[in-house]
């Protein structure tokens, strides 16, 4: 379960993430290190959910949060503190996968909460949404990471930088993962 769950919402942060990272870094005061994880803690959760399972997720989320208070003083500001906190749970997952020897998710029998919408509306939007997480299990691993980080909203070099591949090559996860979503869900670009 990703940690920002327990905290409560507050309003807009009033610091950037960089800044609240600063501040925690410099004073070890657990209120920025909270609004940190209010900031960016689902959408790491998330990131590494859609790579893995919700277990793993969760230990890897909080394996990530705990390198921060371990290695606070390791974040030179070369990036975003974002790009750089994904660094640590791609890597993190990865050694994970690795060392479990496995490199499939195994789809999950969890459904997230519908929002409130008509009974239809519901359905067909958890329709789509298990077709597209089924589709997107299907990519190969480096496929879909690049395209989850997209869909992270990081940019090419972002997304380059976490996964330390040239932005050429991630270019080509992408077009590649793009092409086989289509193939996967019937859509055909060809005019004829």
């Amino acid at each position: 379960m990703a940690l920002s769950f327990f905290l409560p919402r507050s309003s807009a942060p009033e610091y950037s993430a960089e800044q609240l990272f600063s501040l925690y870094r410099d004073s070890a005061d657990s209120c920025y290190l909270e609004q940190l994880i209010a900031l960016h803690g689902n959408d790491l959760y998330y990131f590494l959910l859609q790579q893995s399972d919700a277990a793993l997720a969760g230990d890897i989320s909080q394996q990530c949060w705990l390198t921060l208070l371990e290695q606070r003083g390791n974040f030179l500001g070369l990036s975003s503190f974002k790009t750089w906190l994904f660094s640590i749970g791609r890597n993190r997952l990865l050694d994970e996968l690795r060392r479990l020897q496995r490199w499939q998710y195994q789809e999950s029998e969890e459904e997230p909460l519908a929002e409130l919408l008509c009974p239809l509306q519901q359905l067909e939007q958890q329709q789509q949404q298990l077709q597209f997480n089924r589709q997107l299990l299907l990519l190969p691993f480096l496929q879909r990471e690049a395209l989850m980080l997209q869909l992270e909203g990081f940019s090419l070099a972002e997304i380059s930088q976490i996964t330390r591949q040239p932005a050429q090559t991630i270019k080509s996860r992408l077009r590649y993962a793009k092409q086989a979503l289509q193939q996967l869900s019937g859509v055909n670009n060809d005019n004829t």
